[in-house]
């Protein structure tokens, strides 16, 4: 059954994984807009299930972690014959029985999806919709998780691990429980070569840089940066805020009103 199974996940494994291709942090016009970007092992996109409405059970045969992704990725198979890879919440294993619907069945298995309205107050939910059909969007790195804080017949108040509350449509589909691998935080790179592997290029202070690339660049030797440092972009860096807190509170608010 091991060489079965193995063999239908690599055949399956080829029909939903694309490759990616790095813009290397440049825009539309070929510049660089994000520092400290480029090269990297070449790496192949695993089509993962964000809808989960199948309403149909099936259990775990495989576990494994894939990049880009930092939680755990299983591979299961339903009732029916389907298959699909979603990301596994904490605490699943092989051979562990999940629900991917819309039903209250979802409240009872670790790991089961279901509408908002379905789960209980202060349950760890991930892989949460902003809006019903628009697949998860929040709470799929490894070790997140939300918490419902609040409902009515209209919305669903949600707690991000960011400390943000959220008003989503208790339509929207999440899983039980918190995103697999929580021990990612504490994981150490090790060596300059595994991040060039990661697509992460040096990075280098502006003193050391040219005029042309930086405002603290130039000079000779180790030029000393000016009284007042700035970013590449000539704004203030150290010790000045320069937040704008009106936009933020504006968009906080528009963001809520989701």
């Amino acid at each position: 059954m091991k060489y079965i199974t193995n063999f239908f996940f690599s055949k399956i494994f080829k029909k939903v994984s694309i490759g990616l291709s790095s813009s290397g942090g440049r825009n539309f016009l070929g510049r660089i807009c994000v520092f400290h970007r480029g090269g990297g092992n070449k790496v192949k996109y695993l089509l993962v299930d964000r809808f989960r409405r199948l309403n149909q059970y099936g259990f775990i045969y495989k576990i494994f972690s894939k990049r880009p992704f930092t939680a755990f990725i299983g591979a299961i198979i339903y009732d029916n014959g389907l298959h699909s890879f979603i990301i596994l919440s904490d605490n699943l294993f092989v051979g562990s029985y999940v629900f991917s619907g819309i039903s209250s069945e979802s409240t009872k298995n670790l790991g089961s999806s279901g509408l908002l309205s379905t789960f209980s107050l202060f349950s760890p939910i991930n892989s949460l919709e902003l809006f019903p059909f628009s697949g998860a969007k929040l709470s799929r790195a490894a070790g997140s998780s939300a918490f419902m804080v609040g409902r009515d017949f209209k919305k669903v108040l949600v707690k991000l691990n960011s400390g943000w509350q959220i008003k989503v449509s208790p339509f929207c589909v999440s899983s039980l429980g918190i995103v697999s691998n929580p021990f990612h935080y504490y994981k150490v790179i090790g060596k300059a070569g595994k991040a060039r592997s990661f697509g992460i290029r040096p990075t280098v202070r502006g003193v050391i840089k040219n005029p042309c690339d930086h405002p603290h660049g130039g000079g000779e030797g180790k030029g000393s940066p000016p009284a007042a440092q700035v970013s590449p972009w000539g704004r203030l860096t150290k010790g000045t805020p320069t937040k704008r807190r009106k936009i933020d509170k504006l968009k906080k608010r528009l963001f809520k009103l989701l």
